[in-house]
């Protein structure tokens, strides 16, 4: 049996993140995937200014050697409404591929001094008297003082800690492709369109890389079983309804996947020897879908709480469970749960036209932090 301080499940945003704020703290981290890297990874590739932020933090230079386009601002475009835009004050906001990001999150973990293995699909997690001291693929075994389940949806650690499987509202559900000669209103804006063909949900559209741009839509699952449509369809028609974009453009292979939803203040932790991070503790917005900066936050939350417990007691048992649980509530349960309210009442101000009124414009751009300009002026 291999041993180590710490073994974290997914080399992904999350745990790469707790990697690298474990390894600089001195203890000895093994991170486990299935996959081989560089390996493609289906998403919206954007990186708001605090998660460019964090990643520069853990990532150094190797952060800015990555390509990627800039956001510097981005566009709410509300049905017979107003195009809100909210302007980057500082730093501008990234998309990077996750093909390039993830490569740079995995090598900045193993220069921290984690080792990472790849190929290794983990498929059982080791107890004795009710704590978890470790984790199996086949028969390769590791021992270590905590577990870290950064694995994604459907994460290894749900049935352990008897969660179901996240539906309805606990869900949403994305589709994205790369497009090719996408007319764009604004160099630099990211736009996400609030549309009656998408309660719950939006499609986007976002600065190009070398050409291509990521196009997709995104929807609460429960929205959209209600739809009767599939994710390629819900595509293609918000395309189609959107002629002075992609009149021109090509398009390359669709890709859908599911998102887990914080829609509670309260995080879910772990338990005795094992802590959740990321999408395995549910904590993209529903909102707006964004799950990188969550995954990058809490993989550094739980490698802080982790590498303070294990200096202090030698173990993570329930008074680190109960840090975590605050910390991840406070910084991202509770502002996700905050976004799930406000997306009720946008979903009533996109199906009635309400954001047609000047009043509620008003209140719109306040909220969103923007301007408001007619979509004419900005085509102009």
């Amino acid at each position: 049996m291999e041993r180590c301080d710490v073994l974290i499940i997914g080399a992904g945003p999350a745990g790469a993140a707790a990697g690298v704020t474990l390894a600089r703290a001195g203890l000895g981290v093994t991170i486990v995937d299935r996959a081989f890297f560089p390996r493609t990874k289906t998403c919206g590739d954007a990186l708001s200014e605090r998660a460019v932020a964090l990643l520069r933090a853990l990532a150094g230079a190797r952060a800015e050697s990555l390509p990627r386009a800039e956001v510097r601002s981005a566009a709410a475009i509300l049905p017979e409404g107003p195009r809100i835009v909210r302007r980057c004050s500082g730093d501008p906001g990234w998309i990077v591929r996750r093909v390039d990001l993830d490569a740079c999150l995995r090598d900045a973990a193993e220069e921290a001094g984690a080792q990472v293995i790849e190929g290794v699909n983990v498929r059982e997690l080791l107890r004795e008297r009710g704590v978890v001291i470790g984790a199996a693929a086949g028969e390769r075994r590791w021992r270590a003082s905590v577990v870290i389940a950064a694995d994604g949806p459907a994460s290894i650690a749900w049935s352990a800690l008897g969660l179901e499987k996240p539906r309805q509202q606990q869900l949403a559900v994305a589709a994205t492709t790369y497009m090719r000669g996408v007319t764009m209103a604004e160099m630099g804006c990211s736009e996400h369109y609030l549309e009656r063909a998408l309660p719950n949900g939006y499609g986007w559209v976002f600065p190009a890389i070398d050409g291509w741009s990521n196009v997709g839509v995104y929807q609460r699952e429960d929205s959209f079983h209600a739809g009767g449509r599939r994710l390629r369809e819900l595509l293609a028609e918000f395309i189609a309804r959107h002629p002075e974009r992609f009149a021109s453009a090509t398009a390359g292979e669709v890709h859908a996947w599911p998102l887990p939803l914080r829609r509670t203040p309260r995080a879910p932790a772990g338990c005795p020897g094992l802590l959740l991070a990321g999408d395995a503790a549910r904590l993209v917005d529903p909102l707006s879908g964004e799950g990188i900066w969550q995954a990058l936050r809490s993989g550094q939350i739980t490698g802080e709480v982790a590498a303070a417990s294990l200096a202090r007691e030698g173990r993570v048992g329930a008074a680190a469970l109960g840090r975590l649980r605050r910390r991840v509530s406070l910084e991202l349960g509770l502002p996700c749960w905050l976004k799930g309210q406000v997306q009720g009442a946008m979903r009533v101000i996109v199906e009635y036209g309400l954001a047609r009124h000047t009043a509620l414009s008003w209140a719109l751009q306040r909220g969103y932090g923007g301007a408001v300009e007619p979509e004419e002026e900005v085509l102009r």
